[in-house]
């Protein structure tokens, strides 16, 4: 599931019709000379001797893709603008390599394939969360504040983006990420034809073999990178859909694996690790594409292309095109588009919001642990009121197995255990629900107090729709029982928050949080904004009619009623008339 190189050489999928695996691999690399600046490609023409072509289209499904020199020369003008402007930045790390010029169509909507099985992706995803939540000492971060909280391996640091050119003036540098791929995929996945034909010196075919590869490794590593936050992307867009029962006719098993995938305890090991995927991929650096290509592909992936973007006008270029706004695309459903929307913008909010934790700074450390279970146990008696053993298995969600075991400390020599924390934090957040006179036979409940009801998250993923209906009621119920108390009788007005503040992340996920501060996001925010003020349109009302007010100067007295104004025919009663009249068309465009 992988953009796997050499499909057809290597007999992957051998019993895949031809359609069905060029849906699974559809992806085309378009890079175009207008896109680059003139001394990339003047240097890369001087150094070659073959002219830069216009274009180059690569189709990536295709197992060996040839191409010509003059072709793979536009490639190596591509790279070398990209390492010049990542050079007069000065950034180590340099985000993924033509990612701008991937592109990779997908619409499961439309018929293309996806599986919910990436072991993968949530094997990586899994790998990054326990580092993240490795200790980092106080003093290991006041020495290296620039260094402690990076990922080893995937954000070290490499000499892509310096200056320094080979002697023959081409790029033969590669990235991390290209250096690890170049050994799980073939040397002949780019085969190009030489202008200068087959027979040449051996340093030329050592050059010529050094260029192929060097382009063969850059295009897998990008490819892998788009597929590290597309795959798991797709899952959860798919998931939402079904969600809104968009894929009635898959029948009810479908539906299962989209409720097993998103609720608690298994979208632990599903959905939560996708969405790391994608916040990984979201912060850029070596091996992800950065928010404004993932703030894209989520755009894409939840079919809200044309729907949350500013609304574009017609322009007419010849009498057969009328003036006025570009419709969205037609979808199935005129329904959809609004569903999508909604699950869109929620989907956005969870990867800004649900992001890794801290790391502690020692063994005895269990803030991280404490603000976890406080989180989650919340959430959870927003609901409904719970018993101890229910509080208990709710908050189990947040922590590990490792910390869910009576055995399993925090800390060592008497560190907190996980049954300890989650007493204080109970105690902190909660209170025994008093069972009156009439109290039944069962264990005591516990309800969240009116204090912590500003905590709450509309958003929080681990709450399904229904249940965070029922915790909107209950949340509203213990904000007024908070406000009389704080009021005491008093008439005092009071601000109460609608959403709570997000929590404290882990420092290398923090640029995920960018997402929220891209043009397109205010596009998308104005566009939704304007489809619930008017009425479920997406496109802009049309212009209201000027209505011309009649000259108000008689509005006086009656006795000027019958007063004619010097130089006009019209008396002052006519003039009354069409003031009524305007008043009342007025009227009626309000």
């Amino acid at each position: 599931w992988l953009y796997r190189e050499g499909l057809q050489d290597s007999g992957a999928l051998p019993n895949s019709e031809p359609g069905e695996s060029e849906a699974l691999q559809r992806s085309t690399l378009h890079v175009s000379v207008s896109q680059l600046d003139e001394s990339s490609v003047n240097q890369i023409s001087a150094a070659t001797g073959v002219s830069v072509a216009e274009s180059c289209d690569v189709a990536c499904e295709v197992g060996v893709k040839i191409l010509p020199e003059s072709k793979l020369a536009l490639l190596e003008a591509a790279l070398l603008y990209e390492r010049s402007k990542l050079s007069s930045i000065g950034y180590c790390s340099h985000g993924v390599v033509m990612g701008d010029w991937l592109k990779v169509p997908h619409s499961p909507l439309a018929g293309d394939g996806f599986s919910f099985h990436l072991p993968l992706h949530r094997a990586l995803a899994r790998s990054i969360r326990c580092y993240c939540s490795a200790v980092v000492p106080t003093q290991e971060r006041v020495q290296s504040p620039d260094r402690w909280w990076r990922l080893p391996l995937l954000d070290d640091d490499d000499d892509f983006a310096s200056s320094d050119v080979s002697v023959s003036g081409f790029i033969f540098k590669q990235d991390n990420l290209s250096a690890l791929v170049r050994p799980t995929h073939k040397s002949a996945n780019l085969r190009v034809m030489w202008s200068s034909g087959p027979d040449c010196s051996p340093p030329e075919a050592q050059l010529r073999r050094s260029r192929s590869r060097m382009m063969s490794n850059l295009l897998a590593s990008t490819k892998v990178i788009h597929s590290l936050c597309d795959h798991p992307l797709r899952c959860i867009a798919a998931a939402q859909q079904i969600d809104h029962h968009m894929w009635a006719r898959n029948g009810s098993s479908l539906g299962g694996m989209a409720l097993n995938y998103g609720s608690v305890p298994l979208c632990r090991s599903l959905r939560d690790l996708d969405l790391t995927m994608v916040q990984l991929s979201a912060c850029g650096f070596n091996v992800g594409l950065g928010s404004r290509r993932v703030f894209g592909l989520l755009t894409n992936r939840f079919s809200m292309d044309g729907y949350l973007c500013d609304p574009d006008r017609r322009v007419p270029g010849n009498s057969y095109v009328r003036p006025g706004w570009v419709k969205p695309p037609r979808m199935q459903d005129p329904e959809h588009a609004e569903l999508l929307a909604e699950s869109f913008f929620t989907t956005v909010c969870i990867i800004v919001s649900d992001l890794p934790p801290p790391p502690p700074s020692s063994l005895n450390d269990d803030s991280v642990l404490r603000h976890s279970l406080r989180r989650e146990l919340l959430h959870a008696l927003a609901v409904e009121p719970r018993s101890h053993s229910e509080a208990m298995a709710a908050a189990s969600t947040a922590v590990s197995r490792r910390d869910e075991s009576d055995s399993g400390t925090v800390g060592i020599d008497g560190g907190s255990s996980f049954r300890a924390v989650f007493t204080e934090v109970l105690q902190s957040i909660a209170q025994q629900r008093n069972q009156g006179s009439r109290a039944s036979s069962g264990p005591p409940l516990f309800e969240l107090k009116p204090d912590s009801s500003n905590e709450y998250d509309p958003s929080f993923y681990h709450l399904r729709r229904t249940e965070h209906q029922h915790a909107m009621d209950n949340i509203a119920r213990l904000r007024k029982q908070k406000l009389a108390i704080l009021s005491k009788g008093t008439n005092s007005d009071m601000v109460l928050p609608l959403v709570s503040e997000p929590p404290v992340c882990h420092p290398r996920f923090l640029p995920s949080r960018l997402l929220l501060h891209l043009p397109p996001m205010y596009a998308a925010i104005r566009r939704y904004l304007m489809y619930a003020l008017f009425d479920g349109s997406w496109l802009p009302p049309p212009a209201p009619e000027p209505v011309k007010p009649a000259d108000t100067d008689a509005i006086g007295a009656d006795a000027m009623l019958t007063v004619s104004f010097p130089g006009s025919n019209t008396s002052m009663t006519a003039r009354r008339e069409a003031y009524h009249r305007a008043t009342s068309s007025m009227s009626n465009v309000s």
